[in-house]
């Protein structure tokens, strides 16, 4: 059997997930207030990183408005920092084998995420990637915070634009400003 192009599985990937969220319409909510209501949240890291992660304001900011047992962690690799930083919270480390070959996570991984009722998802990717975006989706939080780019309205309902000529840092400190003000 061949082995089907990385691209061409992505697209399959792709074209379930549309399909699987076909008849679920986001309703029209309001963003005031939408962090500070909220008890809630599901973080996922990003996917692909070589470098560590600047993001000690937003985490600053998270721990700042949920209670630490409030706050799910979603990592892709060793987290060690992260969980130093954020002790109290609940850390669910998915691995390579838990995405299927069309790059979406596997119903028992979901089921991890599933357990828990989420007021507010973010998905700290700056570009869409396929399994990330789909956890976003799935958590039925009511607030999907996620970077904008080509079909990220499928996975998010709140989408911040990232400008490709600020760093890393720059990006992440101007998402946790933004989420300041709700």
């Amino acid at each position: 059997m061949p082995i089907l192009p990385e691209s061409f599985r992505r697209s399959i990937g792709m074209e379930v997930a549309r399909f699987r969220f076909r008849k679920q319409r986001n309703e029209i909510i309001s963003f005031s207030r939408s962090l500070s209501g909220a008890h809630r949240a599901l973080v996922i890291m990003p996917m692909h990183r070589t470098e560590p992660l600047p993001v000690v304001s937003l985490v600053d900011l998270l721990r700042r408005r949920f209670p630490e047992r409030g706050l799910t962690v979603v990592t892709w690799g060793p987290s060690l920092g992260l969980m130093q930083m954020l002790p109290h919270s609940q850390f669910i480390r998915i691995l390579e084998t838990e995405i299927n070959p069309f790059f979406l996570p596997r119903r028992e991984t979901m089921r991890r995420i599933e357990s828990t009722a989420y007021d507010v998802a973010i998905d700290l990717n700056l570009d869409l990637v396929l399994p990330s975006g789909y956890i976003c989706r799935e958590s039925n939080a009511r607030v999907r915070i996620g970077f904008a780019g080509k079909r990220s309205d499928l996975f998010y309902n709140f989408q911040i634009k990232s400008h490709p000529v600020s760093g890393r840092r720059d990006v992440y400190d101007r998402l946790a400003a933004c989420l300041e003000m709700f």
